[in-house]
């Protein structure tokens, strides 16, 4: 499976500025505009967490271009951040910056859970790589998107990666080696 995660930049800050109502309305928002590319390069919008996203590309159903799809998806996020900071800079409300990691490889899918309630959704090494390259994305600036190996070799030749290095990542012995991405450029 290809995982993609995306998390707000500093939301806590966010939230303590505003009530609970514009938060609810601002996240209903922004999220319904990030939903959209990833249903239209067939991912699974796994769950939200907090102010995070989680997808899944090739879970339940497989293709062959996965990696290539969770980055388009990526790619057309970033899009939809942009118009969606115009749109509050035009209406006094605050803009938003995001981190989105992607990494691919072996997880577990399936209903998770208890007798009560049950998610599908899909865990392991590679869901939480793609946690801790989101990241990453505060240090790599201007790479709000950062891939593993695993996932450049899934886009070469048709999305631009600049290798950043190995890096090392909570909770793994070895560093990650990862790509970043930048932006697409203006229409």
């Amino acid at each position: 499976v290809t995982v993609l995660f995306t998390d707000i930049r500093d939301f806590t800050t966010l939230s303590e500025r505003h009530s609970a109502e514009e938060i609810v309305g601002f996240l209903n928002e922004y999220f319904g505009l990030m939903i959209d590319p990833i249903l239209r390069h067939e991912g699974t919008l796994d769950k939200f967490i907090g102010d995070a996203i989680m997808a899944v590309f090739g879970a339940p159903v497989a293709h062959e271009d996965d990696p290539l799809r969770a980055v388009r998806a990526a790619l057309d996020m970033r899009r939809a951040l942009r118009e969606f900071n115009r749109r509050q800079q035009r209406a006094g409300r605050p803009t938003i910056e995001t981190g989105i990691g992607i990494s691919a490889g072996e997880a577990v899918s399936g209903n998770i859970g208890s007798e009560q309630r049950l998610e599908f959704t899909v865990i392991g090494d590679t869901v939480n790589t793609s946690s801790r390259l989101e990241g990453l994305t505060k240090k790599f600036a201007p790479y709000r998107i950062l891939v593993t190996r695993s996932v450049y070799e899934g886009v070469r030749g048709e999305v631009e990666c600049v290798p950043l290095g190995t890096e090392p990542v909570k909770g793994k012995q070895e560093g990650v080696e990862i790509y970043g991405i930048l932006d697409p450029p203006e229409n």
